[in-house]
């Protein structure tokens, strides 16, 4: 996995004439080299005779400028093409051929829906030497005949493949479906860029499944094209300038004499890059200086302004977006950090824009920050007020260091004819500039480029046209790249070539390309440098990039077009060097760290352990370069073992915080002094241009990790029926006596849904802490728990007496009241929260952890509880009016029915008497 960026050129080449010969295999990233498999050989030129291989390989037609050859016996094969007058020096490529164990690849097909935030993948397992051309060019939908059988077999023999993140090493599992290959969805971050797809160990015909590592990339940038658009280019045929985001580096933009052209696959496709008529002049379109690629879209510098062409639009950023006139570069990030989590405040830049005095930052919202005016800068200089005048940019770029940017400033010396280099370093964290100890000398005038490399301490690469130059450990290690008979001057190596592309990776390995596509070889902390063969055409146009599989490819950009070929660099490194054998003095450098960044807190620890293999006498160790401000403390064990003539030293080191926060008379200072971004490098302490993965870089982050938190324990699950809500608190309630009650507005969606409890029911909270969504542990130390709307109507069931033990050593004098009730709770003390009134009631409480030493996070969380289970008091003065009216009520409705009931009883004896009155007098009658 390659990465840099800088101005920038497949196929392989005879060196000599203009004669080229190149191989492939089915597999494009060349990952299955074997005596199963076929390698095809091409070459272009006259004068052809036949192709000359060992005895051990075989082919249909040698005569053949195109042919196919397999070797039948494991071990290094040299193959060249004999022509007509050959000199004696032809190149002879030296390939390394495996047994095979590997035979099988996975292959992956994947797709984005509009408005999606996964990516849909389909895997199956198909064989390189029988899968269909679509397989091979690798645009097949669906899997050929032999791939659906072969997957089929793998699934019943127990396959279950794994896509690992190989940067969190987060794992998903795809499933199988019934057409016999596997489904996955992936989330779209760039914490998921490298996948790797890893299966079991299951073998058929004792062949296995290698390993894929591809790169998943979630860019959806387009551009609106039409026919009435124009074209930009540079000024020249030999000028190419490319950019791509160092999280998607599949993505990128480039521009020659031609075209303007945009990719997202490394170029296997792409789209043009045109702009409306009447905006640019002719002469501005056709001399673009220099090009980035952000999230918004690209942007193009020309005539002293940079212009960004987004979806739709094309914008000039000027001054209303606070950037001056004369712009002389800018430059884009070059390392990806998709696990660092900025600390609250801090925005990282994604743009560093400069003219000859200012420096400014761009950020993803297109909004701009001048850091630096040299006019001001006498004091960081350390030079007088009248020698500015003399100072200017030559050139800013970003660090390894995620908040870092590094600025080259030239100082005209007297004569006018050499230039003064300084390194200034900023700070997008603590906003400051520091002054470096270094310093070079250079021609007046000079355009250099800078390439900082990613290590723990600042190491950086910084050429002109012809020579690149190192500074190695924080610039104990400076000279130039040299070949091997010592000549620093590649020009004069290259047939008076310039420098074009300087290309490095996360593991120290590195590429020059110069403009005739010569290429060069070096590793990080090694200063020679090897050639290769020659890949390219001396009249092709290329520039270097990673492809979708995150292997290295070239790109021709001539006339307008682009085209790819993979590149076998590890195959290619070996073979140019093969003749000088250049031992790599260890046989294995492992570390068990596997992750780049980390977090550490108060309490927390980082241990891992190195292991360095090698031959007896060669003496190699294994060195921890620590790079940052002094807050870890560090303990190393180490073990040595010899057999055989074969030496293993195991180191186990372990980082951690050791500080005592408690009793400290300044907490907060003391503890802003012990925070801080701490790099940390492994590395053997010899290693060559042939070595395998030699160093590991480790950002170690002290302090409050952003994501870190508290939750209740069972609180999220709480499931309430009700909405947000209104309740009150009466003044006898609350604290400081109010004169008036106090209204409540509970919003569930903030505060979450309340515990119900009996108010007969005590309560103890307990607490767990989480990174994320990520749990923790358990919280152990002491915390304090308060109703944060004043309430008094609750209680604790311990008191000051029941816990006093002189806990804290800053605790001096005598102790006051110790009936108060007592507000500290841990996971042992039994304190629980209690009802003291017993009426129903909303309470909001706030918990925060007070253990000085537990976490640099000012951690806290807030829960409520709702009561019930008794029937709430009431105010015995209403309770009074209340029985008063009542009896009032039943008074008045007594002497209403005496008086109903007096007029029914006369009515009924008056009726009563003259009815019987009656009934005598019809008797006698």
């Amino acid at each position: 996995m390659f990465w840099g960026k800088v101005l920038a050129a497949g196929v392989l080449l005879l060196g000599y004439s203009s004669a080229l010969w190149r191989y492939r295999t089915n597999v494009n990233n060349y990952a299955i080299i074997s005596t199963r498999t076929t390698i095809h050989l091409e070459y272009i030129g006259p004068d052809f005779i036949q192709w000359d291989i060992p005895k051990s390989c075989h082919t249909k037609n040698p005569k053949e400028k195109n042919t196919k050859i397999s070797c039948d016996t494991q071990g290094i094969h040299s193959i060249r093409p004999l022509v007509k007058n050959q000199p004696p020096d032809a190149e002879e490529r030296f390939i390394f051929v495996d047994r095979p164990s590997d035979c099988f690849m996975w292959y992956f097909q994947s797709s984005i829906k509009e408005n999606q935030t996964t990516q849909n993948m389909k895997l199956w397992i198909y064989d390189p030497e029988n899968a269909s051309p679509s397989e091979l060019a690798g645009n097949a939908s669906e899997p050929s005949i032999n791939s659906l059988s072969l997957s089929m077999q793998f699934f019943m023999m127990g396959q279950e493949p794994t896509i690992l993140s190989s940067i969190t090493y987060h794992a998903f599992f795809p499933q199988p479906t019934e057409q016999g290959i596997w489904e996955a969805q992936i989330p779209i971050t760039k914490k998921n860029l490298f996948m790797i797809i890893k299966g079991n160990s299951v073998a058929f015909q004792d062949c296995f499944i290698a390993d894929y590592l591809f790169l998943l990339s979630s860019v959806t940038l387009t551009f609106s094209q039409d026919p009435s658009y124009l074209p930009l280019t540079t000024n020249d045929e030999n000028l190419v300038y490319f950019d791509w985001p160092p999280c998607f580096p599949s993505t990128a933009a480039a521009i020659s004499h031609w075209e303007a052209l945009f990719t997202k696959d490394a170029f296997s496709t792409s789209e043009k890059i045109r702009i409306p008529p009447n905006i640019l002049r002719e002469e501005e379109r056709r001399n673009i200086e220099d090009i980035g690629l952000i999230e918004k879209g690209i942007l193009f510098l020309t005539a002293g302004f940079v212009y960004l062409r987004t979806t739709d639009k094309f914008i000039k950023l000027d001054q209303k977006f606070g950037i001056p006139p004369n712009v002389k570069g800018l430059n884009t990030r070059n390392f990806c950090w998709p696990e660092f989590t900025p600390k609250e405040g801090l925005k990282l830049s994604e743009l560093i824009i400069w003219t000859s005095k200012e420096i400014f930052l761009g950020y993803d919202d297109l909004k701009y920050k001048k850091i630096l005016n040299l006019e001001e800068a006498s004091n960081l200089l350390h030079i007088h007020k009248n020698m500015l005048k003399l100072v200017s940019i030559n050139i800013v770029t970003y660090t390894s260091d995620p908040t870092g940017v590094a600025l080259i400033l030239s100082l005209r010396q007297a004569g006018g004819r050499k230039d003064m280099l300084f390194l200034v370093f900023y700070s997008e964290d603590t906003l400051k500039w520091t002054l470096q100890d270094f310093s070079m000398t250079f021609p007046h005038g000079s355009k250099l480029n800078a390439l900082f490399m990613y290590s723990a301490l600042p190491s950086f690469l910084l050429w002109d046209n012809k020579t690149v130059y190192y500074s190695y450990q924080n610039f104990t290690q400076s000279g130039s790249l040299k070949t091997f008979l010592g000549n620093n001057d590649l020009s004069a190596v290259a047939h008076n070539s310039i420098i074009h592309q300087v290309f490095i990776d996360y593991f120290g390995n590195g590429l020059i390309k110069m403009l005739n596509n010569i290429m060069f070889y070096f590793k990080f902390e090694v200063t020679d440098v090897a050639k290769l063969h020659k890949w390219s055409k001396e009249s092709d146009h290329t520039i270097i990039l990673i492809n979708p599989t995150g292997d290295l490819c070239i790109v021709n950009l001539s006339y307008g077009t682009a085209e790819y070929s993979a590149y076998p660099l590890l195959l290619e490194l070996y073979s140019s060097t093969f003749k000088d054998q250049p031992a790599c003095p260890y046989i294995l450098f492992e570390t068990s760290i596997y992750l780049n960044n980390i977090y550490l807190d108060k309490r927390d620890e980082l241990s891992f352990w190195i292991q360095v293999v090698y031959m007896e006498n060669f003496g190699v160790e294994a060195i921890v370069d620590v790079y940052g401000p002094k807050v870890l403390q560090e303990k190393r064990e180490v073990e040595f073992e010899v057999a055989l003539g074969i030496c293993t030293k195991n180191m186990t080191v372990t980082f951690y915080q050791g500080f005592d926060y408690e009793a400290i008379s300044d907490y907060r200072t003391f503890q802003e002094e012990h925070m801080g971004h701490v790099m940390i490098q492994l590395r053997p302490s010899q290693f060559s241009k042939t070595c395998p993965l030699s160093t590991k870089v480790v950002h170690v982050f002290v302090g409050c990790f952003p994501k870190r938190h508290l939750k209740l324990q069972g609180y999220k699950d709480n499931i309430c029926v009700h909405e947000n809500f209104t309740y009150v608190i009466e003044r006898n309630y609350l604290r400081g006596k109010p004169t008036e009650d106090k209204f409540i507005n509970y919003n569930v969606s903030v505060l979450g849904c309340p515990f119900r409890i009996h108010m007969k029911h005590q309560f103890h909270p307990v607490i767990h802490l989480y990174d994320g969504n990520t749990f923790i542990e358990e919280v152990t130390v002491n915390y304090i728990i308060w109703e944060i709307n004043g309430r008094t109507d609750f209680d604790y069931s311990l008191s000051m007496s029941d816990n006093y033990k002189h806990c804290f050593s800053f605790s001096v004098g005598k102790p006051g009241d110790l009936t108060q009730a007592y507000e500290i709770f841990n996971m042992t003390n039994g304190n629980k929260i209690i009802w003291k009134n017993h009426h129903v009631g909303v309470y909001v409480f706030k918990i925060k952890i007070i253990d000085p030493n537990y976490s640099f996070c000012d951690l806290t969380t807030t829960f409520a509880i709702e009561t019930f289970g008794i029937i709430p008091e009431t105010d015995s003065l209403l309770v009074l009016i209340y029985m008063c009216v009542m009896l009032f009520v039943i008074i008045v409705c007594l002497v209403l029915s005496y008086f109903q009931y007096l007029k029914f009883f006369r009515k009924f004896i008056y009726e009563s008497t003259t009815e019987l009155k009656t009934k005598r007098k019809r008797k006698y009658l």
